[in-house]
């Protein structure tokens, strides 16, 4: 089985599907975008790793341009905390999808190695 690369949703009734891959190695809860056509609790796309085949309704992303891809437009407008001004929490530089998808697509082949 080789883990997989997804969007995903909380179940319906609020909790965190059975298929993430949760341990240390994982990714879970990741690049969050609001939905507010979907009615809470699953009014919320995450990016995460799963742990099984199984992903029910999650949408696989397949290779690593597809997920930088995806990060480049909806983080267009995101931001991070800045390195260089790790004391202050308001601190930000602009989101660099580039080392976001390296980080988790780099967590991803770990897993599948």
């Amino acid at each position: 089985m080789a883990h997989r690369m997804m969007k995903y949703r909380l179940a319906a009734d609020g909790t965190v599907p059975t298929f993430l891959c949760l341990h240390a190695e994982g990714v879970g809860g990741m690049y969050v975008v609001a939905d507010p056509s979907t009615p809470s609790p699953r009014d919320m796309v995450m990016v995460g790793i799963s742990e099984t085949d199984d992903i029910g309704d999650a949408e696989a992303i397949a290779t690593k341009a597809d997920l930088l891809a995806y990060l480049t437009t909806v983080g267009a407008s995101w931001t991070q905390p800045d390195p260089a001004n790790s004391n202050d929490p308001t601190a930000t530089i602009p989101f660099d999808p580039s080392a976001a998808t390296d980080w988790a697509w780099g967590r991803l082949d770990a897993l599948n190695a």
